[in-house]
């Protein structure tokens, strides 16, 4: 009979919408897409969301800063 422990892997859940993500919780942080320091990790869908929302906040940023300086 074979006592040897098999090494369960868990996996991190996304700190957004809660669906579990292709991350271990033993990966190096370093090499992760998504991982937002002092929250957590996130789902591919959700980093691709924020991604956007993200680029949209500066091109409004950028065209309000055109307008302001250049009428």
């Amino acid at each position: 009979m074979d006592t040897k422990k098999e090494k369960v892997e868990e996996y991190d859940v996304c700190v957004s919408c809660g669906k579990t993500t292709s991350y271990t919780k033993t990966d190096n942080i370093e090499y992760r897409s998504g991982y937002i320091e002092g929250a957590g990790q996130l789902c591919l869908e959700c980093a691709k969301r924020d991604n956007e929302e993200v680029e949209h906040a500066r091109k409004l940023w950028k065209q309000r800063q055109q307008e302001y300086y250049y009428g």
